[in-house]
């Protein structure tokens, strides 16, 4: 039996359980009210939107509610751009630009997205993590998740 790469061994229990983990990296961002039954949401960002599937139970009906953004890298380079950016790939794919805010745990870093004075924070897991405050692009594998507690934060 061979062992898998971080990025794709096993990175979660349940969403609970992922929530736990890294919940506090989460930030209020705002939703559009997504279809009933619909498994999507779109995050609407300084930067555009980002269509994210959603790990939650319970239907959002729009707001700013408490999100963990989480990607897989498929791969990531350094540079080419100082500047943030999100690239729709189509297919649930994007590519990412920004900078390494932190190493989170063993295979996961922050991006860090920051446009108009906020800073968006994507919770990415790569085989092999960039540095600290290096600016990079990650091309993610769908689909972008988005986590968030099944009971309002207060």
């Amino acid at each position: 039996m061979t062992a898998l790469p971080a990025s794709q061994s096993f990175l979660e229990e349940s969403p609970e359980e992922f929530w736990q983990r890294f919940g506090r990296f989460a930030q209020p961002l705002p939703v559009c009210p997504e279809p009933l039954g619909s498994p999507v949401l779109e995050v609407l960002t300084p930067l555009g939107p980002l269509y994210a599937f959603d790990r939650g139970l319970i239907p959002l009906w729009g707001g700013s509610p408490s999100l963990l953004l989480h990607g897989q890298v498929e791969h990531w380079e350094e540079g080419p751009s100082l500047r943030a950016f999100v690239r729709d790939l189509g297919g649930g794919r994007y590519a990412l630009g920004g900078r390494v805010g932190a190493l989170v745990e063993r295979g996961f870093f922050l991006l860090e997205l920051p446009a108009e004075g906020k800073v968006v924070r994507v919770l990415l897991a790569a085989d092999h993590p960039p540095a600290p405050d290096t600016w990079v692009t990650a091309w993610l594998r769908p689909p972008l998740m988005a986590f968030r507690p099944e009971a309002p934060v207060q």
